[in-house]
């Protein structure tokens, strides 16, 4: 065998190992991205709910001041009797549904940040499979030079050349 298919045997192996940790690390900055990415849309999903929760108050005391507005301008006393029974179911009924609000952007959220936790443990994942990829490349190409015989025979002693 020619130094020469020796040398590129060597070459293919180095761009091999070389190519699986590149290709590990673009992988696990990819997936880092992707983790930062859904972090954020887990942030802005708390963000959402806590203002939707916001709004939907506002609301409901709007809808309970006109209520009671509509119950004083036909002479009822809002807070008595039946009145008061109803205005206090319209109350609860109206802070489940803003709680509802915020129950759901938090399980939102909640989804969101597992998957980050997903996309991080995926870019611990690509960096150290790219390890291995890169390791077996390395014994691929040392059992080809092997079989090649580029280690059968042993390196001549420097002062063997020169004649002694």
């Amino acid at each position: 065998m020619g130094i020469s298919t020796t040398a590129m045997m060597v070459i293919s192996t180095a761009v091999s190992a070389v190519g699986a940790i590149s290709q590990g690390a673009a992988a696990g900055k990819q997936a880092k991205y992707q983790a930062q990415v859904a972090q954020n849309q887990a942030e802005r999903a708390r963000q959402m709910g806590a203002l939707q929760a916001s709004q939907q108050r506002k609301k409901n005391k709007a809808l309970e001041a006109s209520q009671r507005s509509l119950l004083a301008s036909r002479g009822a006393d809002a807070s008595t009797g039946s009145a008061l029974l109803v205005g206090g179911a319209l109350g609860a009924e109206n802070e489940l549904n803003a709680r509802l609000l915020e129950n759901n952007a938090a399980a939102e959220q909640t989804s969101l940040q597992a998957e980050a936790q997903l996309q991080q443990m995926r870019a611990k994942n690509a960096r150290t499979s790219s390890y291995f990829r890169a390791g077996t490349a390395l014994m691929k190409g040392g059992n080809q030079l092997s079989k090649a015989g580029a280690f059968d025979s042993a390196p001549q002693p420097y002062y063997s050349n020169i004649g002694l």
